[in-house]
């Protein structure tokens, strides 16, 4: 099917592919804004291995528009042995708050990267943001790194969220 520019879906494809390869970064984004038009998202989660940071930032930020729905793809890509694929993937869940994935994020709080660390903890605190529940879940030791965490990335926003939860009543 052509679209109004008058290229056809394979051509696009085409033309992403070529964008893709390019040595400059912003034609490469524009492959991402283009393949999320295509709501191709395949393409996106194999993205979160590019080398390139922008290029991941991208990608992710185009899966999290996908909504709950690109959890089950993205979680395994918390085990990842590359550490920017585990700290997109902690990203992308983080933003679509599916707190089914809390028990292998709390496990995470002890990870060695500090940027999927950083991320693990965001992700944690974006989701007791949406439900304070989840704050209940965490062990006293589980709170403390993420606190600490929070602390080290002045994250003081996400940390009030923690903070202002304790203690208070139902």
């Amino acid at each position: 099917m052509a679209k109004k520019d008058g290229s056809t879906e394979r051509e696009r494809r085409g033309q992403i592919e070529q964008f893709l390869k390019s040595k400059d970064l912003m034609t490469r984004l524009k492959a991402v804004e283009m393949l999320k038009e295509l709501g191709d998202k395949e393409k996106l989660l194999s993205l979160l291995y590019s080398e390139s940071w922008h290029v991941r930032e991208k990608a992710a930020q185009a899966l999290v528009e996908f909504g709950s729905e690109i959890r089950k793809k993205v979680e395994p890509m918390l085990d990842e042995g590359y550490w920017y694929v585990r700290a997109a993937a902690a990203y992308v869940i983080g933003e679509v708050g599916d707190a089914s994935v809390l028990p292998k994020l709390k496990k995470m709080l002890s990870e060695t990267n500090e940027t999927v660390r950083g991320e693990v903890a965001r992700a944690i605190a974006k989701m007791i943001k949406r439900d304070r529940k989840v704050l209940d879940e965490l062990e006293v030791d589980e709170k403390l790194k993420l606190e600490s965490t929070l602390k080290a990335l002045k994250e003081f926003s996400l940390l009030e969220v923690i903070k202002g939860h304790e203690g208070s009543a139902e």
